[in-house]
């Protein structure tokens, strides 16, 4: 009977202890909430303690800190996004202003001169304010909309870069890698499957891409769905070598290509 007391009250302890910790834990899901006000919050995965101001009224998400993953911007502001390395147009241009004066015979007399500064973004984008954005777990941006245009190399540790447009969404993989954008420029690229459409133009499996349009990409920087700049001779999804007309939606993967829609 003393052993089972002994027993029973071994157990009791045991399960205070669980309660315990579950009180002082916080829990694993991930919560959303509407602000009530503009208010500055900790973004997840931020080692330094800023702050960024999110927008009242617009619908926020936080991890078990209270950290937040997403929500919206209240003002433009720059931020790394996950990849920061690989962008290139690193410095941004602000105005100052300088106000000297001289004292001629009757009267003080002001001088205003402008001087533009180029400040380093050290791998910083602007994001636009009034729209969203999505942090991964080590505190960069993984989705947002840019403020300004912006340039970034396509694939790590090889030549070439995108310009993307302001005023459009940029979105990483985890890994760094572009997802999707929006062009600033034609741009010409390689499709997923191009080593088995190599031209006899000598094109070597680049196709041209058109501005102002979204693009994707997988994680090998090989798009995956883009609009057209001209007409393209490539394979159908049946294995069909068909032609593709220019301003045409085409979405690429290893078997071949489908058109999705034309664009007007």
């Amino acid at each position: 009977m003393r052993r089972f007391f002994s027993f029973r009250r071994m157990t009791g302890a045991m399960l205070g202890v669980v309660l315990a910790v579950l009180l002082v834990v916080p829990g694993v899901q991930a919560e959303t909430r509407t602000l009530p006000k503009d208010t500055k919050l900790h973004p997840q995965g931020w080692t330094v303690g800023d702050k960024v101001e999110f927008k009242k009224g617009t619908v926020l998400t936080t991890n078990d800190l209270g950290e937040v993953i997403s929500g919206t911007l209240k003002d433009d502001t720059f931020l790394q996004p996950r990849g920061w390395e690989r962008v290139i147009n690193d410095y941004y241009y602000v105005s100052a202003y300088a106000v000297g004066s001289f004292f001629p015979r009757f009267h003080r007399s002001f001088i205003e001169r402008s001087y533009n500064m180029a400040i380093p973004g050290y791998g910083h984008l602007r994001y636009k304010g009034g729209t969203p954005v999505t942090f991964s777990e080590q505190g960069e941006v993984l989705r947002g909309t840019l403020a300004e245009q912006a340039t970034v190399r396509l694939v790590a540790g090889k030549y070439g870069f995108l310009t993307l447009r302001e005023n459009t969404v940029l979105a990483v993989y985890d890994s760094g890698a572009i997802r999707s954008g929006v062009l600033a420029d034609d741009t010409h690229l390689r499709p997923i499957g191009w080593r088995t459409n190599l031209a006899a133009n000598d094109s070597v499996g680049f196709v041209k891409f058109s501005a102002k349009q979204a693009i994707e990409f997988d994680e090998n920087g090989e798009v995956t769905v883009g609009t057209l700049k001209e007409k393209v001779t490539w394979r159908s999804t049946a294995g069909e070598v068909v032609e593709f007309p220019a301003n045409t939606v085409v979405r690429f993967n290893g078997e071949g290509a489908l058109v999705i829609k034309t664009v007007v």
